[in-house]
């Protein structure tokens, strides 16, 4: 009975492994699919833009992009134009607490002297 318990666990196992193996090289392939078939799209697109070029068609104008970018910009610069002020303010703020008197610890640079 013993015995008989031992080769059902190991077979168990053994099948666990097999179904383990199998997923495995599934996902291997799919993985291996995939970069061959991005790698074929990328190359069959460069294909089509080569063929475009030598046959003298101009390429479309990327207005997604365009239009992204200037979004970007002006975004950017609202932000800017919007805490300039602060930042101008809290930094004549901060300067107008500070004297114009050297610490005690400053020498003065010697004076310059012309060699005769």
């Amino acid at each position: 009975m013993s015995a008989v318990e031992s080769a059902r666990s190991v077979g168990g196992s053994v099948k666990d492994r097999a179904y383990d193996f199998a997923d495995e090289a599934s996902n291997r392939y799919s993985s291996a699919s995939d970069r061959v078939g991005s790698a074929a799209d990328e190359a069959w697109n460069r294909a089509s833009l080569a063929f475009d070029a030598l046959s003298g068609r101009k390429q479309r104008t990327p207005w997604g992009w365009i239009a992204i970018a200037v979004l970007g910009g002006i975004a950017v610069g609202w932000a800017a134009a919007a805490s300039a002020p602060k930042a101008i303010q809290a930094a004549q703020e901060r300067f107008e607490d500070e004297e114009d008197v050297p610490s005690p610890t400053y020498e003065a640079p010697a004076p310059y002297r012309v060699a005769e």
